[in-house]
């Protein structure tokens, strides 16, 4: 896909210093949510090695894929999952790539859910596994190599001492997205969709991650606390 990761990376420059937007959901309550199949998640980290530059960095992305993993286990017995779809077809998962771009971008411009019919492909794989409901995980952000924080910290206030302190600017050192959406195979359209983003704070923090994952469901799976 030529575009997704950029704006994924894009959007977690962009958004506030943390927040949990507000769950959009479907009539579909979460009681009726027996049978959920966790889809192979997508993860999308940049490295910043120099300056504030970051690139797509595929190891620490692999990583971030399999913490989603470790993550969702601590929630074992208050999200209904039931187990796993994962296919080994390139070509499907590059045209699953392409639709989760698709719905997710979407869901962001919209209000109400239900109208958001689920894409072909993803439709077909559910019912190809005899699962209704489907849960989509994207994690995006990006780390600094070592060493590279202090040195933008540093480049900084220097430039606050040159501007006479006019001009001072703090470089973010993390930042940790994560994107949560559940399909209904049998309504063919969304029955949830959140996302949550976090500045300074690692995307490989597994205990953050926890956090993360706790207040994305919060008041959905489990009660506001």
């Amino acid at each position: 896909m030529n575009h997704f990761k950029p704006i994924l990376i894009l959007c977690c420059l962009l958004l506030p210093s943390c927040t949990t937007t507000k769950p959009l959901t479907s009539n579909v309550k979460p009681a009726e949510i027996s049978d959920l199949k966790l889809l192979e998640p997508y993860s999308y980290i940049s490295m910043i090695k120099k300056g504030n530059k970051g690139q797509l960095d595929d190891s620490i992305s692999l990583v971030s894929k399999q913490l989603v993993y470790k993550v969702l286990e601590n929630f074992k017995g208050q999200i209904p999952l039931t187990g796993e779809i994962i296919l080994s077809d390139t070509a499907i998962n590059k045209k699953l790539e392409k639709e989760y771009e698709y719905l997710l971008l979407t869901a962001d411009k919209t209000k109400n859910i239900s109208n958001l019919k689920i894409t072909p492909a993803l439709d077909e794989i559910l019912e190809a596994n005899e699962t209704r409901f489907g849960m989509i995980v994207i994690s995006a952000g990006f780390t600094r190599a070592k060493g590279n924080y202090g040195k933008e910290i540093a480049k900084g206030a220097a430039l606050g001492i040159l501007t006479l302190g006019m001009y001072y600017q703090t470089p973010v050192k993390a930042y940790s997205t994560v994107y949560a959406m559940i399909v209904d195979s049998q309504e063919d359209n969304i029955t949830f969709y959140r996302k949550s983003f976090l500045q300074n704070i690692e995307p490989l923090d597994q205990s953050a991650l926890t956090k993360q994952y706790k207040k994305l469901f919060e008041g959905y799976f489990w009660t506001t606390k």
